[in-house]
């Protein structure tokens, strides 16, 4: 198998994968109880304030069925609603009163600016560490602790810690630089006026939940890298390299090339960890991603904006992980001599 086909077959899978999602998400909201989607059209359509008789809710609710197209069989509404999806139309958000897809702009950007380079930083941080504490059995024992403390903490606890400690504590030492909450004014103010003053009022928002993401994430990597580590270096290929007289240093290199692998895996799943954290951020930073719109959207109801997250999440997860396999073929020569036959 070539290496253009063996991307192929992975696409197809992909889109395999996005059309049983899709479809799935359509059920949940289609047959939900209560019909969560009606609900919303309807108090979106209803006058605040105004009273209206038993007649005009009953024009509104034939309007909402009409416009959400529950008249037609299933069978249309559910190739409408794909046909829809696939061009972008995610309908129309009835919290915020805008589109879904244009709303998610703004948040999904927002998410990938904070999370991106937080996961990226804490992925190189995390492996470094975890291969030295599997290197060094003195640094070790001082590692591991911190390690499975960071690992088993909690995003919301850790940032509440950060805040409690280095946003208020100690930030007199700091000449009061850090700021518990990151708002979207922060965010608008330095892409759209870039100077020194508006980087510096970003980076003193920024700086709590990103290193609040940062260390938490470290210790995950840094733990599943130690394990991996051990491993290779208990492996026969180690002990055979050993015993020839290769340094521990090369021994050390070939390891760390093999453990590397899984953990560039687990980089391109680590994406579906964004809406968690951002659920976590939310409450904790009030950052003005996808969490704190999921959060409204689930208490007012807004199934539109909860269909549009679970879309868009979808599809960059399936997006990065295709990215993975595509790097996965470049840094592995075991897969790459494979394709080539040799």
């Amino acid at each position: 198998m070539s290496i253009i086909a063996y991307l192929l077959k992975r696409i197809v899978l992909y889109i395999i994968v996005f059309y049983i999602a899709i479809s799935i998400i359509w059920i949940l909201i289609r047959f939900a109880p209560g019909d969560p989607a009606l609900t919303a059209y309807l108090r979106f359509m209803t006058p605040v304030g105004v009273q209206i008789t038993r007649e005009q809710l009953e024009a509104l609710k034939q309007r909402a069925i009409e416009m959400l197209g529950y008249d037609k069989p299933l069978i249309i509404q559910y190739f409408t609603y794909v046909y829809r999806v696939l061009t972008g139309d995610l309908g129309v958000s009835t919290y915020f009163a805008t589109p879904v897809a244009d709303k998610l702009r703004e948040l999904v950007f927002n998410d990938l600016i904070l999370l991106t380079p937080a996961i990226i930083v804490s992925w190189f941080i995390g492996n470094y560490l975890g291969a030295l504490a599997a290197k060094y059995k003195t640094l070790d024992k001082i590692l591991v602790p911190v390690i499975y403390v960071l690992t088993a903490t909690p995003y919301f606890l850790f940032g509440l810690v950060m805040i409690y400690f280095v946003g208020i504590e100690a930030n007199q030492y700091f000449g009061g630089f850090f700021k518990p909450v990151l708002s979207s004014i922060d965010i608008k103010a330095f892409l759209t006026n870039p100077s020194y003053s508006t980087f510096i009022e970003f980076m003193r928002a920024y700086t709590l939940p990103f290193l609040s993401l940062v260390l938490v994430s470290t210790g995950g990597w840094a733990s599943g890298m130690r394990t991996l580590m051990i491993y290779e270096l208990e492996s026969n290929y180690a002990r055979y390299m050993e015993s020839i007289g290769f340094s521990d240093k090369k021994i050390s290199s070939y390891a760390f090339r093999y453990a590397i692998n899984p953990q560039i895996t687990g980089l391109g799943v680590q994406l579906g960890t964004l809406i968690v954290a951002g659920l976590a951020l939310t409450s904790v930073f009030n950052y003005p991603g996808t969490g704190i719109a999921l959060i409204y959207a689930i208490n007012f109801r807004d199934i539109f904006l909860i269909q549009g997250i679970a879309i868009i999440y979808t599809i960059m997860v399936i997006a990065f992980n295709f990215l993975i396999d595509i790097l996965y073929i470049l840094i592995d020569p075991r897969i790459r001599h494979g394709f080539l036959g040799g």
